[in-house]
């Protein structure tokens, strides 16, 4: 379930965990490292730690102990969002783990990820996001050329992609080019070996009769995207009445998107389900069957059955992510909420869950390997 042409979805979250940890089960003998986006409170600043699979940090940034942030973007990070806790729908890894990439509060930033260094933490990159129907904003892509993806996540049938000029002036720039045709898009992935970027969302609003989980991709030559993208349909479209009710005008609408390592596939996230897109069959398949092949070791937050009896066990993840090793981790929305609590970590055969704290995204904080 989402919230796009509203004001924000993150405004409806006024509740806040206290920030914890999991207790360490047993050493992390690999060093992985977690990028994950922990969400404010009236009272508390958001957060981004950089921590092992037992939740021991390495590194934080909150827009207190951050550097190069004007308080123009100050505003937006943090000073609009405050009243109901600051959200961060968005961490990723970027530029070789040199910089971390965020949707931070109403922010679309950059940070210097550079330990020890009298340039850690500091902003490189900041438009605000509060304007423009980017209020609503999931996630952010670093392309090639010093161009910035952000994905508005607006209702809207156009300008659902906005990409930005990273050393233009900020934090009201204006985008460089806008693309169209995919409302709801709540995630972006870079493809450099194809010069594709891939998008998954809606064929229209998740709150129009019909509405349809897509996957589309924008070719991009000559610095710029072509405008007609290629789209393929994930899955029929599917009213969430089982768990919210017959009177929800919401649709199934896709999460989260992350490639399989050396596959050529994606793992796509829906309300409903997880789906494989075979990127050269130009296949999809569904449900247990994508379970069982690449997330073995998952267990469903809580007893997810819908009001009329259905089993879904996969709903609402929001965050999926894997190393090349086969580690994976995930986050999944509690049920009849739009954000999780914990971080669900599957490395050789194990389970673990860390964090007690609202959050959407994790991400191991590694290079995305296609």
């Amino acid at each position: 379930m989402k919230s796009p042409g509203l004001p924000s979805i993150w405004s409806l979250l006024l509740a806040s965990i206290p920030v914890t940890a999991s207790p360490a089960q047993s050493p992390n003998k690999n060093n992985d490292q977690i990028i994950t986006g922990l969400f404010g409170s009236p009272t508390s600043e958001a957060q981004i730690v950089i921590h092992d699979t037992n939740g021991r940090p390495s590194w934080t940034w909150n827009v207190s102990s951050g550097k190069n942030v004007s308080p123009q973007l100050r505003q937006c990070l943090h000073d609009a969002c405050r009243g109901g806790g600051c959200a961060v729908p968005e961490v990723k890894w970027a530029e070789n783990g040199q910089s971390v990439l965020a949707i931070y509060g109403y922010g679309a930033i950059i940070i210097n990820h550079h330990p020890g260094r009298a340039d850690d933490k500091q902003i490189t990159f900041g438009v605000c996001l509060n304007r423009d129907g980017m209020e609503n904003s999931h996630t952010v892509e670093l392309l090639p050329d010093g161009k910035v993806a952000i994905a508005t996540t607006t209702s809207e049938l156009t300008g659902n992609i906005k990409i930005f000029n990273r050393w233009g002036s900020q934090p009201f720039s204006q985008p460089t080019q806008t693309l169209d045709g995919i409302p709801a898009v709540h995630a972006l992935l870079w493809e450099p070996d194809n010069n594709l970027l891939w998008a998954a969302g809606n064929d229209r609003s998740p709150l129009a009769q019909g509405s349809t989980s897509i996957l589309n991709s924008y070719t991009y030559q000559n610095g710029w995207f072509q405008t007609t993208p290629q789209t393929r349909v994930i899955t029929p479209a599917v009213h969430l009445t089982s768990e919210w009710g017959g009177n929800t005008p919401w649709w199934d609408g896709s999460h989260a998107m992350t490639p399989i390592p050396n596959q050529r596939k994606l793992l796509i996230s829906t309300d409903l389900d997880i789906h494989l897109y075979d990127m050269d069959e130009d296949t999809f398949v569904h449900g247990s069957a994508v379970q069982e092949a690449h997330l073995r070791g998952f267990q469903a937050l809580g007893a997810r059955v819908g009001i009329d009896g259905a089993n879904l066990p996969r709903s609402d993840i929001k965050s999926v992510s894997f190393l090349e090793n086969g580690h994976g981790l995930y986050v999944q929305a509690v049920w009849n909420e739009t954000y999780g609590k914990s971080v669900t970590v599957l490395t050789g055969g194990s389970r673990r869950s860390i964090w007690n704290q609202m959050l959407y995204r994790a991400r191991w904080f590694a290079e995305t390997v296609w």
